[in-house]
């Protein structure tokens, strides 16, 4: 019984998938407004800094979103 590429990857892109939306949910809210994010608002004696879990998690955010990208595109090349 041989198991194709295609198959590993595509377990691989599921558990991203599952890692990165716990992940996402895990996170605080940053408690500003899409009115604040486009405007520059907001920016207290705290921004730019993400310690503690949060630096942690943003960090893991961004891993686990370019893996899965990255996963993505490969289910896209290789053949089945």
């Amino acid at each position: 019984m041989e198991v194709s590429v295609f198959w590993i990857v595509l377990v691989l892109f599921v558990l991203a998938s599952v890692l990165l939306t716990t992940v996402v949910l895990l996170q605080e809210p940053k408690q500003a407004g899409l009115g604040d994010g486009l405007t520059g608002g907001g920016g207290g004696p705290d921004f730019g800094t993400a310690g503690g879990t949060a630096g942690g998690l943003h960090r893991l955010t961004i891993y686990v979103g370019v893996a899965w990208g990255v996963l993505a595109l490969l289910l896209q090349v290789i053949p089945r």
